[in-house]
C-alpha cells in the first residue's frame, strides 16, 4: 500500500506476525526440520517504555556492572540492556515455530549467548530462527534453536542465542 508507514516506524504495526509460524507435528517432523531457517518476524519495537518497565522489574539500572546505566541520557543515546534482548528470544519463538504432538514442551534454558552489536533504545528487532539440532533425551527430544535478533532492516546482529527446548511424550 502506497503511503503507509514502513514496518517498525511510528504508527506502523509492530506486534502482529508477518506470517503464521511453521507448525511441526511429532518427532519425525522436528527431526526433518534440522537446518531449516525461519524468519524474519515483523519488527518489534524496543522503546523507552519497554526498557523502563524492564529496568523497574529487574532493578537493572541499579546493578553494579561497571557499565553506564541505561537510564542516563536521551533515548537515542541509550542502549537496550542485553538481558532485555535475551528475554525477547522467548517472544520470538512462538512467532516463528509451533511444535505439536507431544505431551509437553519445556523451555530448558540456553546454550551459548552473545551480543555482537548494541541496540539503541527506540530501535526495532527482527527475529530469525534456525533449527540447529535435535537430540534424544529420556522421554523425548531436546531441540536447539539458534535465535538471532537483528537491528531493524539491517543484518546487524544484536543477540544470538541457542535456546533449548525439550519435548516430552
Amino acid at each position: 500500500m502506497t503511503g503507509s508507514a514502513p514496518p517498525g516506524a511510528a504508527g506502523a504495526p509492530v506486534s502482529e506476525p508477518a506470517t503464521a509460524p511453521l507448525v511441526l507435528t511429532g518427532v519425525d517432523a522436528v527431526r526433518a526440520a534440522v537446518g531449516r531457517e525461519l524468519g524474519p518476524t515483523v519488527p518489534v519495537l524496543v522503546g523507552p517504555d519497554r526498557v523502563a518497565a524492564f529496568e523497574t522489574a529487574t532493578g537493572w539500572s541499579a546493578l553494579p556492572t561497571g557499565r553506564p546505566t541505561t537510564s542516563a541520557g536521551s533515548a537515542s543515546s541509550r542502549e537496550v540492556p542485553e538481558l532485555l534482548l535475551l528475554s525477547l528470544v522467548n517472544d520470538m519463538l512462538p512467532r516463528l515455530i509451533d511444535v505439536r504432538g507431544f505431551a509437553m514442551g519445556v523451555n530448558y534454558g540456553t546454550g551459548p549467548v552473545r551480543f555482537p552489536t548494541v541496540l539503541p533504545v527506540g530501535g526495532v528487532v527482527l527475529g530469525h530462527l534456525m533449527i540447529a539440532e535435535v537430540a534424544d533425551v529420556p522421554g523425548g527430544v531436546q531441540v536447539t534453536y539458534r535465535v538471532t535478533l537483528t537491528a531493524g532492516d539491517t543484518d546487524h546482529q544484536v543477540c544470538v542465542a541457542d535456546s533449548l527446548a525439550r519435548y516430552l511424550d
